[in-house]
């Protein structure tokens, strides 16, 4: 009975610490995924407006470019002074069909239209008062801007114009209540220049625009970039929208019959919060059909009033799905492991009674001096059998005892391997939640859970530095691992650096740079591409970037430049701090290598960053080295562009 007794009792022990361990891990695995895939995908969103919003800067900067090359040509000046409008029309219309423009038009310098290229017919009104018009007019400087332009204004320039503004409202689920059911204004990308003659007075005004309602150039270049036109089960996994206001007037988003969502508006949240407070939405949202991971800002017109919003988002749908897979997976991972402990736990059981019982019955026995006592053989009980057979021998049987004890101190010692390799085990899954703990931590030390106190704040400052300088230190870590398993082999895609990679990266340090209030300038060409792997280079160009802020001077500057040299590439990242020595250089680029001066020593730092950074440009058929300036130093790679 004893022996039955003992073995539930190691069999419930064992079923316990199996469940508590099952259910932490559960716990802790939904937890870690859900937290890990969703922030990842907001993140992601969040850069992807920043792509959005260079691209619409973009089209705004090559329509200002045009207008003000235009309004440097001969034939306008000399147009105006000779009042020879016949050759203005011809020349003006066949520039705007060259460039795309829906409208050019010329103006005195009262601001009286001269001419219209689209319509001609329609000239001599005052555009005085128009916001660009009077802007360039009183500063006499090219000016480019988002416009709402009246219905009036656009059938002056063309009824085709006006029919191309015109939106009919569409009923949307969770949108803004409305009395309008129409819009016939118009939201146009707009820029003007002042004409000056050849002694420097102003002759007039030449302004251009190309109308956005129902144009989806910016919106389907934001798709193909950002996204790839990825689709998921049959829909477009990432969209763009721009908005006239809450209204949708050009976008890819679609509806159930698979027409573009034109006529929709924006959800009243995201109302209350872009268009009313003038604030960006960095959150999900419901969109016309569907939830999307969105992000969404302002537009706002030359006078800084919003007027509209540029939106990006990425399906939910895919995210979801992915983490009901993933956790799925994970389930039957644990229900394997809990089955095989369970069958683990019962040969264990049955193998330390039996030891258990013999050594007992033993120790009693000879407590007592009875080294003749007889046992009757057939007890019923396997293990009192064999203690029985035991006792019946038991001067020749020493051995064997002493032998029996070893094996079971050895299925002891195999139990406590197993122990150990479990909480081995546990310590390593704990890793996963180091991201969710700096995350709570930077949302209690910058107020986002309720207010705190000057000490806490300074206290929780020095936590959230060590936690970032642990994030840092496990990367640079698992990238070494890499590194020594032979691992990091470059998967290359046609980039571009300045946007893919040093803005991406500027952005991640975003913080810090502010704090140490230093001053970055960033003058990587915008259309320098090479053939890379991005997260490899992302990895080089962050620690680059993190070397430039830890050990330069506080208030410093951080210059980013790069030079285009045929086959390769250069890039250089200048930060202001205390000149490296000639018989330091060699010493950067090692393992584990830190320079051994009093200001590094004050920066923690694992002596990893550069060593990866210079395995990383190898890799990609590079070099880097640093030159010391007068008052800071200059960070060197080149690679190859590859394309």
């Amino acid at each position: 009975m004893k022996t039955k007794r003992l073995r539930r009792k190691i069999l419930i022990s064992f079923f316990s610490i199996i469940t508590i361990f099952v259910l932490s891990m559960a716990a802790l695995g939904v937890y870690v995924i859900k937290h890990d895939i969703i922030e990842r995908a907001q993140t992601k969103v969040k850069n992807d407006l920043n792509s959005a919003r260079q691209i619409y800067r973009e089209e705004t900067e090559n329509l200002k470019d045009v207008i003000r090359f235009t309004a440097l040509r001969f034939f306008i000046k000399d147009a105006i002074l000779d009042n020879d409008t016949e050759s203005l029309k011809k020349q003006l219309e066949e520039i705007r069909k060259i460039e795309s423009l829906d409208v050019l038009t010329l103006t005195d310098k009262a601001g009286r239209v001269i001419i219209r290229a689209r319509n001609p017919s329609v000239c001599g009104d005052s555009l005085a008062d128009d916001e660009l018009i009077s802007h360039v007019l009183s500063l006499s400087k090219v000016t480019a801007a988002t416009v709402i332009v009246p219905a009036e204004e656009l059938m002056k320039e063309g009824a085709d114009l006006a029919e191309q503004a015109y939106i009919k409202f569409i009923s949307t689920p969770k949108a803004k209540p409305t009395s309008e059911t129409e819009q016939a204004s118009g939201m146009m990308i707009k820029a003007a220049s002042p004409v000056f003659g050849d002694d420097g007075s102003l002759l007039g005004v030449l302004y251009g625009g190309n109308l956005l309602n129902r144009n989806y150039k910016i919106v389907d270049r934001v798709k193909e970039t950002v996204y790839q036109a990825a689709k998921y089960k049959g829909k477009d996994v990432g969209t763009a929208t721009i908005f006239q206001g809450d209204l949708r007037i050009s976008t890819n988003v679609m509806t159930k019959n698979g027409n573009r969502a034109i006529g929709t508006r924006v959800s009243e949240k995201v109302y209350e919060q872009v268009l009313t407070k003038g604030l960006p939405w960095i959150d999900r949202a419901f969109v016309v059909t569907d939830w999307y991971k969105t992000a969404y800002e302002p537009i706002r017109n030359i006078k800084g009033q919003t007027i509209g919003i540029l939106y990006v988002g990425t399906l939910e749908k895919p995210l979801v799905d992915m983490t009901k897979s993933i956790f799925l997976v994970f389930l039957l991972i644990v229900l394997i492991t809990t089955l095989l402990a369970g069958v683990f736990a019962l040969i264990l059981a049955g193998a330390v009674s039996q030891p258990l019982t013999n050594m007992l019955t033993a120790t009693r026995k000879l407590s007592e001096g009875n080294f003749s006592y007889k046992m009757d053989i057939e007890t019923g009980t396997v293990e009192l059998n064999m203690l029985a057979a035991s006792f019946n021998d038991m001067s020749s049987q020493l051995d064997e005892r002493e032998h029996s004890l070893k094996i079971s101190n050895e299925k002891l010692a195999t139990l406590n391997k197993t122990y150990l390799d479990l909480v081995g085990f546990v310590s390593h899954e704990l890793k996963g939640v180091l991201a969710s703990t700096i995350a709570n931590a930077y949302s209690v030390r910058d107020g986002f859970l309720g207010v705190i106190n000057p000490k806490q704040c300074k206290a929780l400052e020095s936590v959230t530095r060590n936690l970032d300088y642990l994030a840092a230190t496990v990367k640079n870590f698992l990238s070494l691992s890499r590194i020594e398993r032979g691992e990091l082999v470059p998967d290359k895609t046609d980039i571009c650096l300045r946007e893919d990679v040093f803005n991406a990266s500027l952005d991640t340090f975003a913080r810090k740079i502010a704090e140490k209030q230093m001053e970055i300038t960033n003058n990587i060409q915008l259309q320098l591409r090479v053939k890379c792997d991005i997260d490899l280079l992302l990895i080089a160009a962050n620690n680059l970037i993190a070397n430039a802020v830890k050990y330069g001077f506080d208030k410093g500057k951080i210059i980013l430049s790069s030079k285009d040299l045929g086959d390769k590439v250069q890039i250089e990242i200048y930060n202001d701090s205390m000149p490296i020595r000639d018989n330091e250089k060699r010493k950067l680029f090692k393992k584990f290598s830190r320079l051994d001066t009093d200001e590094k020593k004050q920066v923690k730092g694992t002596g990893l960053g550069l060593f990866i950074t210079k395995e990383i440009i190898e890799k990609h058929s590079g070099n880097i080295w640093v030159e010391p300036k007068e008052n800071g130093n200059c960070f060197i790679f080149e690679i190859e562009k590859g394309l």
